[in-house]
């Protein structure tokens, strides 16, 4: 008597899964080091902005651009290594979901300053 794995399985209104996707994978990874030094230079830039703001080693005029740019680069860093907004087939689709995350994003932070600024009659 053989026995056998049958190799696809019928579930409802003869939509067929392969048995073999629902297997779990334990691929070997190679160490992540890309993730270990993307963590370590997010902690730097962190530090470097906690730095200038503790000792006030930047002009004020110069302060709140510098930490902008730097949240801009740990943000660049995160998203490619963190997120893998690079790494599938629908990168496309992950940049429009982006783009509308950070106009959402943008309208909250511009409405929200109209609001506090003309204080909306609210008290």
């Amino acid at each position: 008597m053989e026995t056998s794995t049958p190799k696809a399985h019928e579930i409802e209104q003869g939509e067929v899964v392969e048995i073999s996707a629902l297997a779990p994978r334990f691929e070997e990874h190679a160490f992540p080091w890309r993730q270990i030094a993307g963590y370590a230079a997010s902690l730097l830039l962190t530090l470097g902005a906690l730095l200038l703001v503790e000792r006030r080693l930047l002009p004020a005029a110069w302060l709140a651009p510098v930490i902008l740019a730097l949240a801009a680069v740990q943000a660049g860093l995160q998203l490619g290594l963190f997120m893998h907004l690079r790494e599938s087939l629908g990168a496309t689709w992950h940049v429009l979901t982006l783009a509308l995350a950070i106009v959402v994003a943008l309208g909250i932070v511009i409405l929200s300053i109209w609001i506090m600024a003309f204080k909306s009659g609210v008290s």
